[in-house]
């Protein structure tokens, strides 16, 4: 059968059993969908012929003799594509959906806009990293050891003042110390490094010790205290310092 498309006037050559009593078809030309049965196409044609419609829209159809076009008719599946050829040739088949090549120049495009967006986000994450890096360790504490590692973790401990007061025993060496919070904003209390160290100040023995609270607000203090058993008697002075890594 030939089925004409109300939209573009595009003829088609269907096989009568791709559309049975009626289907939804899509044109191939311009994409218009609409539903086609021979019961429908048979009452149209019938008006077509009493008003004149055929006659004034005739020019626009594809001669009879031409080469016939494609439609597409639809189902839930797939598409089902007739392909019009000579009678008692093939007249459906199933088909892929068909794929677009993107152009390699707009594949470059995109790929360098990705590019420049992912260092975009990737500036502005170290950026907020190195101007926030306080807040940063004084939440993450486990984030100190990185800011170290690249010379960027000295603000977690500017402000941060210890002292300390050792006190000897026949077998021990007590020392007691208070870290105090002199800066305006609250500082992360990294893990203290205590050690032990002779006249020339070569150290002779050290321990690092958990900090006693995590976090010093503005003017806080902390108390510490560690003991050494049995020190050396060439001890004669304590340093405590900040264990960043």
């Amino acid at each position: 059968m030939i089925i004409t498309c109300p939209a573009c006037q595009t003829r088609y050559q269907v096989d009568d059993a791709a559309v049975g009593e009626g289907r939804r078809v899509r044109c191939a030309s311009c994409g218009n969908v609409w539903s086609y049965s021979p019961e429908a196409a048979a009452i149209q044609e019938a008006i077509a012929e009493v008003t004149g419609t055929a006659a004034t829209t005739a020019p626009t159809m594809e001669p009879a003799t031409a080469a016939p076009s494609q439609v597409v008719l639809e189902r839930p599946r797939g598409e089902l594509r007739a392909d019009t050829q000579a009678p008692g040739g093939p007249t459906a088949v199933d088909r892929p959906p068909v794929e677009v090549e993107v152009p390699a120049a707009t594949r470059r495009r995109r790929a360098r806009v990705a590019s420049l967006v992912l260092m975009l986000v990737v500036g502005i994450v170290l950026a907020i990293g190195l101007l926030r890096r306080e807040q940063i360790m004084t939440q993450w504490p486990e984030t100190a050891p990185v800011y170290a590692a690249v010379h960027l973790a000295d603000p977690v401990v500017s402000g941060l003042e210890v002292t300390v007061n050792p006190t000897r025993t026949p077998d021990s060496l007590v020392i007691n110390g208070d870290i105090v919070n002199s800066a305006e904003v609250t500082r992360r209390v990294p893990r203290l490094r205590v050690s032990l160290r002779d006249g020339n100040k070569a150290e002779l023995e050290s321990r690092v010790l958990d900090p006693p609270v995590a976090s010093l607000a503005p003017g806080a203090t902390a108390h510490f205290d560690t003991t050494f058993e049995h020190p050396s008697i060439t001890a004669t002075g304590v340093a405590v310092t900040f264990a960043l890594q």
